[in-house]
């Protein structure tokens, strides 16, 4: 005992079995909400890191003399491997390089 008109009826005005753009916009606002998240929390992580850095500094900067009068002798090696480094950059570079 169906009814065909009104079956027809009912189907014709059935919902979708997935609503795509609903789950769609949904997806998008997930991901937004993770994006703020990761971004509050590596902005924390940047102002700690800032704040320690500046609660140590007097002590960086006490303890960096030592390692100054240090490398005051081997400055002038330094600044020879440097010049050697960039000769042999230059030497070993392709022809093509060299015309461009």
């Amino acid at each position: 005992m169906s009814d065909t008109g009104f079956e027809a009826l009912w189907r014709a005005t059935e919902a979708p079995g997935a609503d795509l753009a609903f789950a769609l916009a949904v997806e998008a606002r997930v991901a937004r909400r993770r994006m703020q998240i990761d971004i509050a929390a590596r902005f924390a992580a940047a102002i700690a890191l800032v704040g320690g850095v500046m609660a140590l500094w007097p002590v960086v900067l006490a303890r960096a003399d030592a390692l100054v009068v240090s490398l005051d002798a081997a400055g002038p090696a330094l600044a020879a491997a440097a010049v050697l480094g960039a000769v042999m950059v230059w030497l070993t570079r392709e022809p093509a390089e060299a015309e461009a």
